[in-house]
This record gives C-alpha cells, sequence and structure tokens, in this order.
C-alpha cells in the first residue's frame, strides 16, 4: 500500500475514533460521581454503599455518595448529596423504581424538566427536597440544604454524565435502556423512602456502613 494511502487511512481511522469520543460524552468516573469542586461547592468525600435505599429483587445494586459544601461561617454549613446507584441490570429499572415512588408515604412527588433531562422531584418538606431519574443501570439522585441555584449546578453536572431515561410522565422512553415492566408488581420496600445514613447530613465523620475514601 503507498504511503499516501496509509496514511489517509490513519487519518481517517483517528478522525472516526476522536468522533466516537465526544458524541459519547463525558466519561463516566471510575468511582461513579464527581470527585473535584463545582463551582462555589467544595467536594468533601466518596463512600461506597452496600445498603442502597431502593433495593430491586433479583438486581444487585451498590451505592457511591458523594458530598459537597459551601464554605460559610454558619454553624451549619450547607451542603449538597449526589448518590448513584448502579444496579446490575438496566431492563425494567424505571418500571422498578416508579412502583417504588408510588409507594411513598413520607414524600410527595412529580415529574420535572430540569438541567437538560426529566427527573422525579421528591418533596418531604422544608429542607427535605431531593430530584431522582434513571439512566441505564443507575439511579441518580441528587439533594441537600445549599440553595437551589447550588443544587440545579450539581444536577446539571450529573445529567450531563447520566442522561435521563424517563419521558413526561415518569416512564422510561422507548429504545432507552431502563425501558421495560417490572419483574414484580410490589417494590421490595413499602415503608416509604428511608434514607441511608450517608444523606442524612452533612458531617465528615458521619459513616453509612459503606467504604470511606482513603
Amino acid at each position: 500500500m503507498r504511503p499516501v494511502v496509509v496514511c489517509l487511512v490513519l487519518r481517517c481511522t483517528f478522525s472516526l475514533w476522536a468522533f466516537g469520543l465526544w458524541a459519547c460524552g463525558p466519561s463516566i468516573p471510575t468511582r461513579y460521581v464527581i470527585e473535584h469542586d463545582l463551582d462555589a461547592l467544595s467536594y468533601r468525600r466518596y463512600q461506597r454503599v452496600l445498603d442502597v435505599e431502593l433495593p430491586v429483587e433479583g438486581n444487585a445494586a451498590v451505592g457511591h455518595t458523594a458530598t459537597y459544601v459551601r464554605r460559610s461561617d454558619e454553624a451549619n454549613v450547607p451542603y449538597v448529596n449526589a448518590f448513584v446507584t448502579v444496579y446490575d441490570h438496566a431492563p425494567g429499572l424505571a418500571a422498578e423504581i416508579r412502583a417504588h415512588l408510588d409507594s411513598l408515604a413520607s414524600y410527595q412527588f412529580s415529574v420535572v424538566d430540569i438541567e437538560g433531562g426529566r427527573a422525579f422531584a421528591l418533596d418531604g418538606g422544608p429542607s427535605d427536597r431531593w430530584w431522582l431519574w434513571v439512566s441505564a443501570n443507575r439511579v441518580v439522585k441528587i439533594g441537600g440544604t445549599a440553595d437551589e441555584a447550588l443544587v440545579r449546578r450539581v444536577i446539571s453536572a450529573y445529567m450531563g454524565m447520566y442522561p435521563s431515561d424517563l419521558d413526561e410522565h415518569g416512564r422510561a422512553r422507548e429504545g432507552t435502556p431502563s425501558a421495560g415492566h417490572a419483574a414484580s408488581r410490589e417494590p421490595a420496600r413499602e415503608e416509604g423512602l428511608d434514607l441511608p445514613q450517608s444523606l442524612r447530613g452533612s458531617s465528615e465523620g458521619e459513616s453509612s456502613g459503606g467504604e470511606a475514601a482513603p
């Protein structure tokens, strides 16, 4: 093969490879959460959690959490928590999560458009608001005590990595990885949404039974 032809082939191959990287968007972090500062929010800690808040029978999962705080002289430091739960299987996951939400006793929820995607807005009263969505085999949940502009900044960053599968009715869009029927009619946990300890406060020393980052 002539040198010119070889050069053209290599250029085309590299161009396709580079385009593929661009088309895939931001890469997913090794530990699934963003481990750096986000504007005015300082990244504070990572935890791996085995006691996930939305268990699905027959679909094992591991949670990954990150905490971001806003530097403040106040006694109660404003924070945002991000919780990414990674399940073994994507098909039917959106329906399973919707079944859990339908059973909630302590939260009101609605489907909202936020930061380029759709999410469930969970409202449990003052200082207890969360946004949750399904992306393939992952469920992302974000909330905290920081003002909504900072919470939305975190949502935007995670929505960019984990595009929502949800439609305007809170069900998986046709053709998305999490589409399909729930394996069972009843959710695994019916008494309401009990937050893991890792999402209940902003203290760095708090433990949820997970593995803290070194």
